[in-house]
């Protein structure tokens, strides 16, 4: 299954447990978790699938996380897709 950015969006760090993110594409701002920012960090204008992201984060988690890792990613992505931030190919 393919992801993919309507549109490159800001990430501000609110300096806490959660980031802004400025969509240009639908003009809102979102309160997303760490976690949602990280995964939208991973996006460079092309999509990725599942898996690319599940690599691309596992380098950043921590080990004892991993098996957990591809349960939370599914979650967040869907997520992302309500907001109207991601689009599934």
């Amino acid at each position: 299954m393919m992801w993919r950015v309507h549109s490159q969006g800001r990430l501000y760090d609110a300096g806490e447990d959660t980031v802004v993110y400025f969509d240009p594409y639908s003009g809102d701002t979102h309160l997303l978790s760490d976690f949602a920012g990280y995964v939208m960090q991973q996006f460079d204008n092309r999509p990725l699938s599942t898996e690319d992201l599940v690599l691309r984060l596992s380098r950043a988690i921590d080990s004892a996380d991993i098996p957990d890792l591809e349960e939370a990613l599914t979650s967040v992505l869907e997520e992302l897709v309500l907001l109207d931030i991601l689009k599934q190919d």
